[in-house]
């Protein structure tokens, strides 16, 4: 709200849209909104008894209610940071909700300056979930949300059908500062609706975040799905969430393909769906040509352990320090519990620097050969003139905790000197054996 504005040198609001308007409308609404108080009343326990719902229903309506009112006066109050939030129980339509919609949107209608007021450092979001929203109440919500420009959208288990599809995109269409798109439970039947959505993603100038969870209907198939919204996605979306679709490739090299163009896509959430270890074998080769992906979640899928040691691998492949090297250091896998699979998610992290990361891959490796003794057997292809290089750098792979956002120190890390010891060892006796055999000649 504009009291939470930041101010300039000169004690005046910076406003991130045309300021001087809006921030008169918003006094203008709020001195109005004074004297104003909620005029719906109600149901009363008689109503309920009359047309035979029973008590955990009528308690669920009441309690619905009661958010629809807080909810409408933190809108006519200019407050809620921009958070609007209503989360019920599924209910049916009815006839006494509808006085309720229709104030509640009218507060939408208004919260459209505060929305217009806030610091960009604060992220809008209106999430609607458990309420069966009929096309009568999509029609007067419409009227108040189409207005009412929020980043985020979210709408859960509304058994909404197609109008509630033509709903969304219309306010898709309508929004252009809409950064992320949440569906869940609300099925999209008609592949003309799925493609214009698509559509919508493509030229939409914000939009990052695309969640549809559970969304695909009869007439859909899961992977023609995420193949549609990649591709209208491509170098714009950030997040893909297409969990519990069905999706099943078919031995198709799209989605390994994709990833391996290194988009802009940080996160891919694809549990629950039917991907198959042959798919985590194309992923795990992309993800060697990817550094933008940051999180990449397969469990609940139908995946055996070699689909999982397959991706275990290209994050973190301590079979030589070569492939250590080459493994991926930027995207953190969502491993099942039970499949004997080192979780490396303290590793690989979004805010972690690469160069840390690799390093401390590398260093582990050390570590568990020095506590072996074994580390010179492993270097002994490397010439005696590269051996001051190989220490210098031995010192700057045990520093990597202290590289600016990186993993912390591993507790099984041995001293550094300990490995140069080992090292040094070797190679004195490596060096007298040389010698001695140069006397005998």
């Amino acid at each position: 709200a504009p009291s939470q504005q930041e101010t300039n040198t000169n004690g005046q609001m910076n406003l991130p849209f045309d300021g001087e308007d809006n921030i008169l409308k918003y006094n203008e609404i709020m001195i109005k909104n004074q004297t104003w108080t909620y005029p719906v009343p109600y149901p009363s326990d008689q109503y309920w008894d009359s047309i035979e719902h029973d008590e955990e229903y009528s308690s669920a309506a009441a309690y619905f209610l009661k958010q629809i009112e807080k909810q409408t006066r933190t809108m006519r109050c200019g407050e809620g940071d921009g958070i609007i939030l209503i989360i019920s129980d599924l209910l049916r339509p009815d006839e006494v909700f509808t006085a309720h919609w229709r104030e509640f949107a009218s507060a939408l209608e208004q919260y459209q300056y505060v929305l217009k007021c806030l610091p960009k450092r604060i992220k809008s979001h209106f999430y609607f979930r458990g309420m069966e929203l009929s096309s009568q109440v999509l029609n007067v919500l419409s009227n108040g949300l189409c207005s009412a420009h929020f980043q985020s959208l979210c709408f859960e288990n509304n058994h909404f059908e197609r109008d509630g599809i033509k709903f969304v995109l219309s306010y898709m269409q309508n929004n252009h500062i809409l950064e992320e798109l949440y569906l869940c439970q609300n099925p999209i039947d008609m592949k003309d609706d799925f493609d214009r959505l698509c559509e919508v993603i493509k030229g939409h100038p914000s939009l990052s975040t695309i969640k549809l969870i559970e969304c695909r209907g009869g007439g859909l198939n899961g992977f023609e799905m995420l193949c549609s919204v990649m591709t209208a996605g491509k170098n714009k979306l950030k997040e893909i969430n297409l969990s519990s679709n069905g999706i099943s490739t078919g031995g198709s090299t799209f989605m390994s393909n994709f990833l391996a163009t290194n988009p802009t896509l940080q996160s891919l959430d694809l549990r629950g769906n039917q991907v198959d270890d042959e798919d985590a074998n194309l992923i795990a080769s992309a993800l060697k040509n990817n550094s933008n992906l940051r999180y990449l979640d397969l469990t609940n899928n139908i995946l055996t352990g070699a689909g999982w040691e397959a991706l275990h691998k290209v994050e973190f492949d301590d079979t030589s320090l070569n492939l250590a090297a080459d493994s991926n250091h930027t995207c953190k896998i969502k491993y099942p519990i039970g499949h004997g699979i080192v979780d490396f998610s303290d590793i690989n992290r979004h805010d972690f620097e690469q160069k840390a990361v690799r390093s401390k891959k590398i260093y582990s490796i050390l570590s568990s050969r020095n506590r072996e003794c074994t580390n010179v057997q492993n270097l002994d292809n490397v010439p005696l003139e590269f051996l001051p290089e190989m220490l210098v750098s031995i010192q700057e792979y045990s520093r990597y905790h202290l590289l600016g956002n990186s993993p912390r120190q591993a507790r099984d890390d041995v001293k550094v000197l300990s490995i140069i010891y080992e090292i040094m060892r070797r190679w004195e006796i490596t060096m007298s054996v040389c010698k001695s055999l140069s006397g005998c000649g």
